[in-house]
């Protein structure tokens, strides 16, 4: 949130940007009531950038249900800046290069704010993986988390992890933050992570950090992935840390030029 006194803040934008951002691929739809609530305008106002965006047909509204949903423009703008964000497009050739190359399956992700927001995914065929969400949580469970964690400044690591629930997703989930800061203290001796079923059963996971190096600051992170029975982890450390930790030099050399 900007401050009140930003002269060049608009907070009429900011509003319907919001609306906007409550849909996604788990709320595909919402009613006028539930859009209040959520962003905290009041229901005339929000029937009001409801109405605009309907007409502009960045949203629909069904006659019947009055349930609203995203409408034409929102996915043609969503298109038009997906395939135009320079990031993705620097990185998905080196991504897709790398997987094809070493058979394995890569994931990707950008530090924003305390959140890790999907970049691009390239899946091994042979590999059965469960739908990346665009904002990621349970950060103490993904190899592509702790590979953030483990690099961020002590105060504001601190503030990370103060709000964060350390959820058991598997019998091998870390749930105490006095363990999970002695794996991210190893994470940053060795300069990788490790999910070793952590998230999933079956499924291993290391990860490395994206590092701007103008700024010396974590940006965001790579991750290799792997079936477990396929792939000890002593084999995976063994033949695959050094292709990940020159992905995360490539990609980190990519975030640093588009910065400059």
């Amino acid at each position: 949130m900007k401050p009140e006194n930003d002269k060049y803040f608009s907070k009429t934008i900011e509003k319907g940007l919001l609306i906007l951002s409550l849909f996604d691929r788990d709320h595909s739809k919402r009613s006028l009531s539930e859009i209040s609530h959520i962003t905290g305008i009041n229901k005339t106002s929000v029937f009001r950038f409801v109405n605009t965006l309907v007409e502009l047909g960045y949203l629909r509204k069904n006659s019947s249900s009055r349930l609203i949903r995203l409408g034409p423009k929102s996915f043609v703008l969503g298109q038009n800046f997906f395939h135009g964000y320079d990031l993705l497009q620097g990185v998905k050739p080196i991504i897709d290069k790398t997987a094809i190359q070493h058979n394995t399956s890569i994931d990707s992700a950008l530090l924003f704010g305390h959140s890790l927001i999907s970049l691009y995914r390239r899946e091994h065929p042979n590999l059965i993986y469960s739908r990346l969400p665009i904002l990621m949580d349970n950060l103490h469970a993904r190899a592509l988390g702790k590979a953030v964690l483990a690099n961020l400044e002590s105060g504001e690591l601190t503030a990370f992890l103060k709000p964060l629930r350390l959820t058991k997703l598997t019998p091998k989930t870390i749930t105490k933050k006095k363990d999970l800061l002695n794996d991210l203290k190893a994470t940053r001796d060795r300069g990788y992570s490790i999910n070793n079923e952590e998230f999933f059963l079956g499924k291993v996971f290391i990860g490395a950090p994206l590092i701007n190096y103008n700024t010396k600051v974590v940006a965001g992170a790579v991750s290799l992935g792997f079936r477990a029975a396929e792939f000890p982890l002593n084999i995976i450390e063994r033949n695959y840390t050094g292709i990940l930790t020159k992905l995360a030099s490539e990609l980190s050399a990519i975030i640093t030029s588009l910065d400059a």
